[in-house]
């Protein structure tokens, strides 16, 4: 199972979650993401986490700041244990808890 740590630019965890249980999470500002971060430079339904069977993958929504991984603009990617990702001034951290 895949665990996402919703971190700030410190590193600190705000928040914790468990992926799988649902076949798609959104990530934005808007209180109706199923993750919410509120900052101006994240859109109102910024990018999406889908379970594809084993895997999931992470798709930006066409956000207006983008997603990126390693300073990399991505537009989707294929999650991995260890991957970080940044999404405004929020950092999300992928680990595969191995259950």
């Amino acid at each position: 199972m895949m665990e996402l740590h919703v971190c700030n630019q410190a590193g600190a965890v705000l928040k914790a979650f468990a992926l799988g249980d649902i076949a798609e999470i959104i990530v934005g500002r808007d209180s109706s993401c199923d993750i919410q971060i509120r900052a101006k430079t994240v859109s109102r339904e910024h990018c999406s986490i889908e379970s594809e069977g084993e895997e999931f993958v992470l798709r930006d929504l066409d956000s207006s700041c983008g997603t990126f991984l390693d300073g990399n603009k991505i537009e989707h990617i294929r999650l991995e244990d260890g991957m970080e990702i940044n999404v405004g001034p929020a950092i999300l951290k992928f680990y595969d808890s191995g259950l």
